[in-house]
């Protein structure tokens, strides 16, 4: 089994507030510095539960570049198709209130432009040899439009990851293409965004989940926070929630990377030749260890 995300690389310095979120001042609280990156972040989860797994990326030639691609190998990740350009790697900044929930995030993604279509056009051999391809919206969307056309053509499911509203543009955007895409996972916000229309009640949500549908989207896993998943498959008539028991869930500490667990192990249970709906609560199990780690990855997958 040989899966290969293509996404985003970058550090991660996260903020927790301490007390009460004041806005416009600052507030007392702790700080660090740790490996991520939504593409990265998937493919360590992966890793930690044992698929082979490559990352397909770009980093900086700085220190901080170094640091990505030798801790990340240390995690597991191929990173033989991570390539180092000139400039400073990624930023993610993000502040968590005393809740466990993100209060703002900042984004200095500008590095992964250098994924062009004529990039991924140079990785097609190895693309076209996996068993399953995750891409994230950090990448343009021309360059997520070259990944889609080779998944096509070798006949290899492909999942979406749409990261941010802003950046699930770029998702619909290649929605409009008409290429077949296996699965897509965007939160309630981002599916809005999808879609044009709010999702607010069950049946807009059902409602937005047959619109992709019919526009080549095969599975649909909308991420729902503390109320799980809901999933629904257009050619296996699953429509449904998918949630933990409340005994099982455990207590949120940082949401920070709990997202990027839901799809990894959602892919690994594809991958894995499990069912959509088994695949989807095996997301759901890792989101929850990733939402209690203090670690946009928790220490262990399984």
């Amino acid at each position: 089994m040989n899966i290969i995300v293509i996404g985003g690389a970058n550090l991660d310095i996260k903020s927790v507030i301490a007390g009460k979120t004041v806005a416009a001042t600052s507030n007392p609280g702790t700080s660090s510095l740790s490996l991520g990156g939504v593409g990265r972040n998937i493919a360590e989860n992966l890793a930690r539960l044992g698929a082979p797994v490559a990352l397909l990326s770009v980093v900086g030639d700085d220190d901080a570049g170094t640091r990505l691609i030798e801790g990340s190998t240390a995690a597991g990740i191929d990173m033989s198709l991570v390539t180092r350009a000139k400039g400073n790697t990624g930023t993610y900044a993000v502040v968590i209130d005393r809740q466990g929930e993100m209060v703002i995030g900042v984004a200095d993604m500008r590095l992964i432009d250098a994924i062009t279509p004529r990039f991924i056009a140079r990785h097609k051999a190895q693309l076209a040899a996996a068993r399953l391809l995750v891409a994230d919206c950090n990448l343009s969307a021309e360059a997520l439009a070259e990944i889609a056309k080779i998944a096509a053509k070798a006949q290899i499911p492909l999942i979406v990851e749409p990261v941010s509203v802003p950046k699930a543009r770029r998702l619909a955007a290649l929605l409009r293409t008409g290429l077949p895409i296996h699965a897509v996972t965007p939160n309630r916000d981002e599916l809005a965004a999808l879609v044009g229309f709010p999702v607010k009640s069950e049946a807009a949500l059902k409602r937005a989940m047959r619109l992709l549908h019919r526009r080549g989207v095969r599975h649909v896993l909308v991420g729902l926070g503390s109320q799980g998943c809901y999933l629904s498959s257009a050619h296996d008539e699953i429509n449904f929630a998918v949630q933990l028991p409340t005994a099982a869930r455990p207590k949120v500490r940082d949401v920070t990377g709990g997202g990027d667990a839901m799809v990894a192990g959602f892919a690994y249970g594809l991958a894995c030749g499990k069912s959509a709906a088994q695949a989807a609560r095996m997301g759901q199990e890792l989101a929850g260890r990733a939402v209690h780690s203090l670690t946009s990855v928790a220490a262990s997958s399984k």
